[in-house]
């Protein structure tokens, strides 16, 4: 009996310091991405009302540079972190590198530099976030991992639902105060990451290059989740340029309704990380995913023509979409735990996030394109049948390809 009460109050430790470990990293990941999020909000002033004659193609190209440095740097960050068995350094480089380009893009009177600070102020921001995941998902297993990915996500979606509401308040004051906040938020994190941020035990394991780049070979399983964060993400992508334009451009809002248009479609998306992580944990991955993926879909495809018709109409449609985004969030990324191994844990998120950010790279692109051409309506219509497709997809791919190994 001593044994058992001894055993299952270690367990009780365990658990508890995993937690601890995983708010303390969510709470860091938050701060990272409220700096980058509270940009978004007064884009078009940044860039409109400062380089005059911009198309709305060119306008997108502002988002699409910095995903698409996500992209090619999160995949990088992976392989890297994983070989050298190495974590804590991402961030501090991640860190410093974002505060220098965020401040740098505020100075630049040229287009073409604005967008190159961009890409590389996206390459330092994604070596720190990802590094966040990674080392939560170090501290996980597969009792947890759900829980833990919910912890961790309600951390990451409240940073992006607080930036824009904050980034209204911030851009009220000045054109530029959202990128001077963003150097001050980054130098808090390098700062509480060089005190108190240390490597876990297990990244000591290193495994090669080559056989990180090959772990999708190994485990096909992870195309499923990753194809479910390649649309995901291409629609968060679309919403963020899309929507501050339309509310903007369209509507004549201010920056302050931006913002709250911004947290009314996060607030849903961030309670409700912990308990579909947790309830994923008891009842599978994939039934959450397939009902978030219908509701999402079909709400996304309206929005747009309920937009046109009254702005408190818009913000209950938004905040639908939230609900169904925050159905989808946690089992996804909980799901690439479930597939990897611990020693790969983090090249299974760097291939997770690569097609995310492959994704939310395409999304901007996705609105300069058909905006133009089909009007803002009918552009949500497209982007929302993307969501019912890539389920249609998954679903055949694990009745089928992948039968019995994905729940």
């Amino acid at each position: 009996m001593i044994d058992e009460i001894s055993i299952d109050e270690q367990k009780q430790i365990e658990t508890t310091s995993t937690t601890k470990r995983v708010v303390f990293l969510g709470i860091l990941t938050l701060i990272t991405i409220t700096a980058a999020a509270i940009l978004h909000v007064n884009q078009p002033e940044f860039i409109l009302d400062r380089f005059g004659g911009i198309s709305e193609f060119e306008y997108s190209l502002f988002d699409t540079t910095l995903y698409l440095s996500y992209l090619i740097f999160g995949i990088i960050t992976g392989l890297l972190s994983d070989r050298w068995g190495k974590r804590q350094v991402f961030v501090l480089v991640g860190a410093t590198g974002s505060m220098a380009f965020y401040f740098l893009m505020t100075i630049t009177l040229s287009y073409p530099t604005l967008l190159l600070f961009r890409f590389l102020q996206g390459a330092f921001t994604v070596m720190a976030w990802q590094t966040f995941m990674t080392l939560a998902i170090d501290f996980s297993d597969s009792q947890n991992r759900g829980r833990n990915m919910g912890i961790f996500g309600a951390f990451l979606a409240l940073g992006m639902g607080l930036g824009p509401a904050i980034g209204g308040v911030i851009a009220s004051v000045g054109v530029f105060m959202p990128y001077y906040s963003a150097v001050g938020l980054n130098a808090f994190v390098l700062v509480i990451a060089l005190v108190s941020l240390r490597d876990p035990p297990m990244t000591k394991t290193r495994p090669t290059l080559s056989q990180s780049f090959t772990l999708a070979r190994k485990k096909p399983e992870l195309v499923v989740p990753g194809i479910f964060n390649l649309f995901d993400r291409l629609h968060i992508g679309f919403i963020l340029t899309a929507l501050p334009f339309f509310l903007s451009v369209l509507l004549g809002l201010d920056e302050g309704l931006r913002g709250m248009s911004l947290a009314i479609f996060a607030m849903p998306f961030i309670i409700l990380q912990y308990p579909m992580g947790k309830f994923s944990d008891k009842h599978g991955r994939f039934r959450l995913l397939a009902i978030g993926s219908v509701g999402y879909g079909l709400t996304l495809s309206v929005v747009g023509f309920v937009g046109i018709f009254g702005f408190s109409l818009l913000l209950i449609m938004l905040a639908i979409l939230g609900v169904f985004a925050g159905i989808t969030s946690p089992p996804s990324m909980a799901l690439v735990g479930d597939i990897v191994g611990q020693e790969d844990s983090a090249m299974g998120m760097g291939f997770f996030n690569f097609l995310g950010n492959l994704g939310i790279t395409i999304g901007p692109l996705i609105f300069g394109v058909l905006y133009p051409f089909i009007g803002m309506s009918s552009a949500f219509v497209i982007v929302g049948l993307l969501e019912l497709i890539t389920l249609v997809v998954n679903v055949i791919l694990v009745r089928t390809v992948f039968k019995g190994r994905i729940t």
